[in-house]
């Protein structure tokens, strides 16, 4: 199997798997994309990604959506099987690939999304896309996949401080769009940077890239941590760059490069916008970014993504990626955290499965969770488990909640900084988290007086599923 070079590659290996579905009757921009964007993501394990070309009032436009949308994608992505592959399996293939490999990034000159080149007098974003409301009540059109690539604007020559991130980008005009990120974000530390010391920032909009970039453009890494580097690391192939028009490295074989400059000291009213917590945000004032050129192949697929409400394709692109840094972090600290399941909304909710060395030391590790990188503003509860509970089997979370957990086992931190997309949140940015210590009591503490059941043996197990299904299939 050759691994795909870019998003097309990707969807014909996906074809080969049986998790594409190609749509050539006509579906309109809206409700239509959205409506079977939706219904693929609804099926969390085994959704197929979607390619539409038939799409009215948008002529020969093409729309890619759920690329990510299923676990069955993410295992095809790593080379593992899309039937029988766990998410746990996947969690520590990730772990294990969690290295950067710089060697295996390869620069290249005739690269396909240079195909076509159109400077700023003839862009026109709305002619050029074929733009759609990605949630119903959303305050404009959204370009809510693409990886956007920016620079520290104080050492531009440092490829470590080359960001590539995943942010909401609305469509405001022809050559207009806004950005929006958080100040602790690498690209949000980037436009401080460059508007308190006058500094140009330019930035490069990458539409359709690379499957195992979109997959770290919504990872928390480090600032100089690259996520070209690491992508390349979890898909176990080089990945082709190329130079944008504007100095910075895209993805050779992406669709589209929309390059854009950040037009200090604009603003714009930016949202409604229905975010990853299944809520819309209010309006705000975002950066406003001109835009100086478009590189594109010359028939561009335009990927997007449905977010909607609970478990969306976002929750799939951004899940497990969640879950393996916070593990890392924690892990180079406490050698017996074996395994983190932050896979909802981003981490707001996390379930750390440890081996429990003592009295508190499970909510020891759950305030070291919340020093990380990624816990400081994301990790609001945290549910601490044994090390013979699997944090992604949410039946035995529940199972240790309701016999390990006693009512001093539950802390609450009060005004403590939160991510400001949490509906939740006090006041946008600040909030309660929650640390919910469902490991077994261990000494100091009086252990109980309970003894708990032993698991069956595997190999008998085995032997008696083969023994029902034998019985079953002979009854039919």
């Amino acid at each position: 199997m050759t691994p795909p070079n870019g998003m097309r590659e990707y969807l014909e290996l996906l074809e080969d798997h049986g998790q594409l579905a190609r749509i050539s009757e006509p579906v309109t921009l809206e409700p239509g994309v959205r409506e079977i964007a939706g219904a693929a993501a609804s099926d969390r394990d085994h959704g197929p990604a979607v390619l539409l070309d038939n799409l009215v009032g948008a002529s020969g436009a093409r729309i890619a959506v759920n690329v990510h949308g299923s676990f069955a994608n993410l295992a095809v992505l790593l080379g593992m099987s899309p039937q029988t592959t766990t998410r746990r399996q996947m969690f520590e293939e990730l772990c294990r690939r969690w290295r950067p490999q710089p060697r295996s990034l390869v620069h290249v000159d005739n690269a396909p999304v240079h195909q076509v080149r159109s400077e700023k007098e003839s862009v026109d974003l709305f002619a050029e896309l074929p733009l759609f409301r990605v949630n119903p009540y959303d305050g404009g059109m959204y370009i809510a996949k693409a990886c956007t690539v920016s620079r520290d604007p104080h050492d531009r020559d440092d490829v470590n401080k080359q960001n590539v991130g995943i942010y909401r980008i609305q469509v405001h005009g022809g050559t207009t769009v806004s950005i929006m990120t958080a100040a602790s974000h690498d690209l949000g530390r980037q436009i401080v940077a460059a508007e308190r010391d006058g500094l140009p920032l330019h930035v490069a909009i990458t539409i359709g890239p690379h499957p195992a970039v979109a997959l770290f453009g919504g990872t928390p890494l480090g600032y100089e941590q690259s996520e070209y580097a690491y992508a390349a690391a979890a898909f176990g192939h080089e990945l082709r760059l190329t130079t944008s028009g504007n100095g910075l490295d895209v993805l050779a074989d992406a669709e589209m490069i929309i390059e854009a400059e950040l037009q200090h000291g604009q603003r714009i009213v930016e949202g409604p916008f229905g975010e990853f917590p299944g809520t819309y945000t209010d309006t705000c004032l975002a950066p406003v970014f001109g835009v100086t050129a478009i590189s594109r192949r010359h028939d561009p697929i335009f990927e997007n993504i449905y977010l909607g409400n609970s478990w969306g394709e976002l929750d799939t692109l951004i899940g497990l990626n969640t879950c393996v840094p916070v593990y890392a972090d924690l892990h180079s600290d406490f050698p017996e955290v074996v395994a983190v399941n932050a896979m909802y909304q981003h981490g707001l909710t996390a379930v750390i499965s440890v081996r429990n060395r003592f009295a508190g030391f499970a909510k020891a590790v759950a305030h070291r969770a919340i020093g990380s990188t990624h816990g400081l503003q994301y990790l609001k509860n945290i549910i601490l488990v044994d090390d013979d509970v699997d944090p992604f089997d949410l039946e035995r979370v529940m199972w240790s909640l309701s016999t390990r957990t006693r009512a001093t086992d539950i802390d609450v931190l009060p005004d403590m900084p939160l991510i400001p997309l949490d509906p939740s949140a006090v006041t946008p940015g600040k909030g309660h988290r929650l640390i919910i210590d469902a490991t077994c009591a261990v000494a100091p503490d009086p252990v109980g007086h309970s003894r708990l059941i032993d698991t069956l043996s595997a190999h008998g197990v085995e032997e008696a599923v083969a023994l029902l299904t034998a019985a079953t299939e002979g009854s039919r």
